[in-house]
């Protein structure tokens, strides 16, 4: 897949496109890009993204909206869904004053060379929001493109949308986000050096140093762990340790019948389902004890997965 940031000059190739944040490419974006696709190949276009970053709403409001994945790792997603080029516009103030006739013709028709584009029917675009879809259609009408609107998509009668997920997510129901993505959510970076509590405890686990902006509510979940190359089960904590007393907010993982040095290595956690909050318990007996339940917990999700 080819990333241009910013294009200055027209693209080598006619495109088929679609526009927005996709921010989790979840099963909504999917099928977008798929239709994308298949009009790329008909007509022997390249399948087009356009993107944007940062968040306009963080630039426009100041918004904090803490995306699903890095944008690094929204790349990577749109490359597994089979994109050809993704074009991405560096969103500032100055951008957002582009009028939405200059955004289509400059933008759109000039450098993206785009022949028929994909949105929702509440795309709004341009200075102030002041571009529709039916300002779209009729300027693709004489700028030589075609304007296909495509509905929201449903599932399991919930019409699905980032910010839905972002919420599953920081509620801690990742199970249910897991059916709207399309696939678990994960977080990723690379394993840090701890107090080695764990260890004491006959618990090891590993730490994860990340940059996400989205990590689910504090508790204990069950979880797949990447490293190496291989799939290991696992439970993660997110959370604080109250146990202890510890104010830093950690994501420690133990790995189920694994040992071994893994500090400085890369690591993916992928969040499969929620057994609890995280609690403060009376002794250290009761929390191993616990911990022992999660564990057993776990291996029977995992055995009827």
């Amino acid at each position: 897949m080819k990333v241009i940031f910013d294009p200055q000059e027209p693209l080598d190739s006619s495109t088929s496109a679609t526009i927005g944040i996709f921010d989790g490419v979840h099963i909504g974006h999917r099928q977008i890009i798929n239709l994308i696709r298949e009009q790329a190949v008909k007509n022997g276009l390249a399948s087009c993204v356009i993107t944007f970053h940062p968040h306009p709403q963080k630039v426009l409001r100041g918004s904090e909206i803490p995306l699903i994945v890095p944008f690094r790792e929204r790349l990577k997603l749109f490359e597994k869904e089979g994109v050809d080029i993704t074009v991405c516009f560096s969103f500032t103030k100055d951008f957002a004053q582009i009028s939405a006739k200059d955004f289509v013709r400059e933008m759109l028709a000039d450098k993206l060379r785009v022949k028929n584009i994909f949105v929702g029917p509440d795309f709004f675009f341009g200075r102030k929001r002041e571009g529709s879809t039916e300002l779209l259609e009729a300027m693709g009408r004489s700028c030589g493109f075609e304007t296909k609107i495509i509905r929201p998509v449903s599932f399991d009668g919930e019409l699905i949308s980032s910010t839905m997920i972002r919420k599953l997510i920081e509620d801690g129901m990742v199970k249910k986000a897991a059916k709207f993505l399309g696939d678990y959510f994960f977080i990723s970076g690379n394993v840090k050096q701890g107090e080695k509590r764990g260890r004491r405890l006959g618990f090891p686990t590993a730490n994860l140093d990340t940059d996400w902006e989205l990590l689910p509510k504090k508790g204990v979940y069950v979880t797949w762990t990447h490293l190496d190359g291989a799939r290991h089960r696992s439970i993660t904590n997110v959370g604080v340790r109250p146990t202890f007393d510890a104010k830093q907010l950690l994501i420690e993982t133990h790995i189920l019948g694994f040992s071994g040095d893994i500090y400085g290595k890369s690591m993916r956690i992928e969040f499969v389902d929620r057994l609890r909050d995280e609690k403060r318990f009376e002794s250290v007996d009761a929390l191993v004890a616990e911990i022992s339940r999660d564990v057993e917990k776990a291996k029977n999700i995992f055995d009827n997965l």
